[in-house]
């Protein structure tokens, strides 16, 4: 069983005035495979979570928002409730990124991905059949799971005036692509398609009128489809390769945060070394004479002055024949 934690949230309603996104963090209820987020356990990693983006920004945001769990910082929480009657936790997101904001008005995206981990996992006491788990949160991002077609989401327009509008439509490749590309990004496949049945099932259930027999037969295929693809996972997650490649993972990225001081440092020495200047090329037969030199000499010019000018005229003769300088 992965310790990864995605799980799909469906978008309720848009403000076009504030950009605002509202939707559920997590509820108290049985999602997919059976499990339950424990709204007790859970409610204080979403506060240390949204406290510690809270210190980090001035109170400017709430907790980060992002773009398909990728590299794009779509937005920020702007709200967080702690709903304890209803047991679930809302938040609306405000979104600065005008691409990604055009896509929450076109219907491009469907909702909100939490993505964190599993702090905590243990049988429900009330009935053994399912699991309750403690969720460590780590972003919040908008992502277009596919969903049907006549699924909708409330707008309020700038003006104020509300309106119900559809999600895009997607070609029935969209399905493909969308695991693909959420696979390709480390994602488990037993999980995304759970997701998937979720968004299926709530706008189904969304809709007033629907039939029984199409919830049943979705349940029922849902069962099947997640009865095939978990025994796989947790085979992939048994491997002791993959376990390995964690570990080797883990101590490549330690040895990476320690040499990257040394780094930093001989980075700076370099640029020191840049910043000195050169001194200028001596002509040919010239010698640089240094500090300890010129003190010799004025030592010498000392002992000379203190001879008779005949005696010094010797001694510097004798000095010159000793040492012979060619020229031309």
């Amino acid at each position: 069983m992965t310790d990864r934690l995605q799980m799909f949230i469906p978008l309720r309603k848009a403000d076009a005035a504030q950009r605002l996104v509202y939707g559920y963090a997590t509820a108290e209820s049985p999602d997919r495979a059976g499990e339950i987020c424990d709204y007790a356990s859970t409610k204080p990693q979403y506060q240390a979570w949204s406290k510690n983006f809270a210190k980090a920004t001035g109170g400017k945001s709430l907790g980060n928002v992002r773009a398909m769990h990728g590299a794009v910082a779509a937005g920020k929480i702007a709200s967080i409730r702690f709903n304890d009657a209803e047991k679930r936790i809302e938040i609306a997101a405000k979104i600065i990124d005008d691409d990604e904001w055009r896509k929450v008005e076109e219907g491009v995206y469907t909702g909100f991905s939490q993505g964190g981990a599993y702090l905590k996992r243990w049988p429900d006491p009330e009935n053994p059949d399912l699991v309750r788990y403690t969720a460590r949160p780590s972003e919040i991002s908008l992502v277009d799971l596919p969903c049907l077609p006549e699924a909708s989401f409330e707008l309020v327009k700038a003006d104020g005036v509300s309106e119900t509008r559809a999600f895009a439509h997607k070609p029935p490749s969209a399905v493909r692509d969308w695991l693909q590309g959420n696979i390709a990004n480390g994602a488990p496949a037993a999980d995304l398609i759970g997701d998937f049945f979720d968004a299926l099932e709530h706008d189904l259930n969304a809709d007033p009128i629907h039939e029984a027999g199409l919830s049943s037969l979705l349940s029922r295929l849902k069962t099947e489809v997640l009865a095939v693809l978990q025994p796989r996972a947790q085979k992939i997650a048994a491997d002791p390769r993959v376990e390995k490649l964690a570990t080797e993972t883990d101590a490549l990225r330690k040895l990476t945060a320690e040499l990257r001081p040394e780094l930093a440092r001989m980075t700076e020495r370099i640029e020191a070394l840049e910043r000195t200047p050169v001194p200028p090329p001596m002509p040919p037969g010239a010698a640089a004479v240094s500090k300890s030199a010129e003190s010799g000499v004025d030592a010498l010019a000392a002992e000379l002055a203190r001879l008779s000018p005949e005696k010094a005229s010797l001694v510097l003769i004798k000095a010159a024949q000793s040492q012979p300088k060619r020229f031309g």
